[in-house]
């Protein structure tokens, strides 16, 4: 981030969020310009910086600032149930690992109140899709579960440094504070699968995905709604999924289980 004026007004979203925070993490502050604004805002500014590079300029640079914390360390790994919650994060999340991190943060076992984040605009357009649109896939239906996002502006390359060849949008994201239920993670589960073949019907895809589906549940999906079976995946609202997880819940427990833990680790770190 090299833009001043767009870097206060990234950090005037994370005003938005219902509540005061205790903290706001910012991931790869990189030269401090979003960082000073977000100093403003917080009496706890945890700034969690991978490159050594620009670790000593960040200490030179807020060295002096009590309530600013700088770490050298991997937000991957990065254990945030540590941050004194109700807490807030702020990225410009490094594109070659912007999906795994988001996922990573939704599925935290103290997850942030209220996120600001800045993806590559393709990402950001993935992340708030609907069925049957070009850009909605399963990344678009995990979204729906988790949180709730809502996409704010479009950035051009030039508001940052080294100066970026796809341009990016900010979206906020206010994750969701209960545990989903066993049916929301099966419904996450075969969103994924089932998205490797998106324009099959479902009937089709579900062969195609899971060629050892128990019996029982073969013989409930021929008995289905035929209409329904004919839907294309990528036509397929969550809710759908949804209504399909409760289907196997019924007539294929033990399969039911395999799903509920592939969609649980999808998610937790």
């Amino acid at each position: 981030m090299s833009d001043p004026a767009i870097a206060r007004k990234i950090a005037d979203f994370v005003s938005e969020g219902e509540r005061t925070f205790s903290s706001i993490v910012e991931i790869g502050p990189g030269r401090g310009i979003l960082s000073e604004w977000l100093s403003l805002k917080t009496d706890e500014l945890l700034l969690i910086e991978k490159d050594s590079r620009l670790i000593s300029g960040l200490r030179q640079k807020f060295g002096d600032n009590r309530n600013i914390r700088i770490v050298e360390e991997d937000a991957l790994v990065y254990p945030f149930e540590s941050v004194s919650a109700p807490y807030a994060v702020v990225s410009n999340l490094p594109y070659n690992i912007s999906v795994p991190l988001f996922l990573r943060l939704l599925g935290a076992r103290k997850p942030p109140s209220f996120m600001v984040l800045m993806f590559q605009k393709e990402v950001a357009r993935r992340l708030v899709a609907k069925s049957g649109t070009p850009d909605y896939g399963h990344l678009s239906v995990v979204s729906t579960f988790l949180a709730t996002i809502t996409k704010r502006m479009d950035l051009l390359p030039g508001a940052f440094f080294p100066r970026p060849k796809v341009q990016s949008s900010v979206v906020t994201v206010r994750p969701r504070t209960d545990e989903p239920d066993p049916d929301t993670w099966v419904a996450i589960a075969l969103s994924r699968q089932l998205f490797l073949y998106r324009r099959k019907i479902l009937s089709r895809a579900f062969r195609t995905a899971f060629p050892d589906l128990p019996p029982a549940l073969s013989s409930c999906f021929s008995e289905t709604d035929q209409d329904f079976m004919k839907t294309r995946v990528d036509d397929l609202a969550p809710r759908d999924f949804l209504d399909i997880a409760q289907k196997v819940r019924l007539h294929a427990p033990l399969f039911f289980d395999r799903m509920f833990r592939m969609g649980k680790e999808q998610v937790t770190p």
